[in-house]
């Protein structure tokens, strides 16, 4: 298993949402809104009070016990709506990331997967090149090429080749290496 693999599969399980968050979630939206109308509801009341008597000494409880604390009731509900709305933004904002994370991890993987294809297909035509198949040639040509440079592709005036005559030079498009140039490690 890859570090990145490991590390990644310790993270998810690190932040995993439990029943408690979910919880959680749920008493700030419930007691966000149970605050805003229980703050509106005492304003009103504040100023029902308030406006019903002519003097001021009576008007003052009222605007205190109803006015004041149905204020703060309402910035409380909206301090509860806030972070319920930041929590819902932050697991949006995690889910995405993960969706990401696992199209970035196939995109990679399919890069991976292309790249040994690429590999196999240049050691098979390598391979094929270096055991002694023959290169080819046109007819008067001096150059020899492998059978699959686009130089020689389609035509019928060929010829095959070692590789290995004095008087031929490698193609330079191709790059073909006869078997006596090759370097064994």
């Amino acid at each position: 298993m890859r570090i990145e693999d490991r590390l990644t599969e310790s993270v998810s399980k690190l932040r995993s949402r439990s029943r408690t968050d979910e919880i959680v979630e749920r008493f700030l939206l419930i007691g966000g809104a149970v605050l805003l109308i229980g703050g509106f509801v005492a304003i009103v009341i504040g100023w029902f009070g308030a406006s019903h008597t002519g003097y001021v000494f009576e008007q003052i409880p009222y605007m205190l016990s109803g006015g004041l604390l149905g204020l703060a009731l309402v910035f409380a509900g909206g301090s509860f709506y806030f972070a319920y709305w930041l929590t819902r933004m932050v697991k949006e904002n995690r889910e995405s990331r993960e969706e990401a994370n696992k199209a970035f991890r196939a995109m990679n993987e399919m890069a991976e997967l292309l790249a040994a294809v690429l590999r196999d297909e240049d050691a098979v035509s390598g391979a094929a090149a270096g055991n002694g198949q023959a290169f080819v040639a046109t007819q008067g040509g001096t150059m020899f090429h492998r059978p699959d440079c686009a130089v020689v592709a389609g035509r019928r005036d060929l010829r095959k080749v070692s590789g290995e005559e004095p008087e031929m030079e490698a193609c330079r498009l191709c790059n073909p290496t006869p078997a006596s140039q090759q370097v064994t490690a």
